[in-house]
């Protein structure tokens, strides 16, 4: 057998910074630090009272424009009105709905939701912190580790022969032409779940000529 030991480090499979899209104050923080949440799971409440009112608001506006639409719409075809006062009432018309559907989307902005499903970190923020659309500092993060990257680092010339290996058959591969691996933890002890090298991810260091290989292994026990 051939066998190359190298080091590496181990990063979630995905990571997502949680960030409010609107402006206001966190009323609320529902999840415990340290858990996992699911995709779609509620996170934080904004206090949406001004976005419920600006979306109530923009409901009435609509219903009114709506109607003076229907009605001009009657009138044109009957030419008691210009086709312009038509269209203008017509675009007044889009513009309010346009209107609504924007306070709406504001409104559910409110509910700030985890973008995947993982373990997320500690909050950054609490009860009555105020926040803005688009800041720079995160309210948490969520890592999805249910299956993880160990990305190693070796000279090119290395990838090189492993490369040739596999093509001549020294390294085994599966169906899908990846190589196992296996993982030797921090303490010695080997990790039970085999993982599989992919040649694919590849990222060449233009400074010293090396690359670091990414190995994807499964994580059932978050280990």
């Amino acid at each position: 057998p051939i066998t190359t030991e190298l080091p590496g480090r181990v990063n979630a499979f995905r990571t997502a910074d949680v960030r409010p899209q609107v402006n206001g104050i966190i009323l609320k923080r529902l999840f415990t630090e340290g858990s996992e949440v699911g995709a779609g799971q509620q996170l934080y409440q904004i206090d949406p009272s001004t976005y419920r009112a600006t979306y109530d608001s923009a409901s009435a506006t609509a219903v009114a424009t709506g109607a003076v639409e229907r009605r001009y719409k009657i009138l044109s075809v009957a030419q008691a009105i210009s086709r312009q006062d038509y269209d203008n009432a017509l675009a007044a018309d889009l513009r309010a709905r346009a209107d609504v559907e924007t306070a709406h989307i504001n409104l559910i902005y409110t509910k700030v939701l985890s973008p995947l499903s993982g373990r997320i970190s500690r909050s950054l923020v609490t009860e009555g912190a105020l926040v803005t659309a688009g800041q720079p500092t995160a309210l948490a993060t969520v890592q999805q580790i249910d299956t993880v990257y160990v990305d190693v680092t070796q000279p090119s010339s290395a990838l090189l022969r492993l490369k040739r290996e596999a093509a001549s058959g020294l390294l085994v591969q599966h169906a899908a032409g990846q190589t196992t691996v296996h993982l030797r933890l921090e303490d010695g002890s080997a990790y039970p779940q085999a993982g599989t090298l992919q040649f694919s991810e590849v990222t060449v260091d233009q400074g010293t000529g090396s690359v670091t290989l990414r190995a994807v292994f499964p994580n059932p026990q978050r280990l």
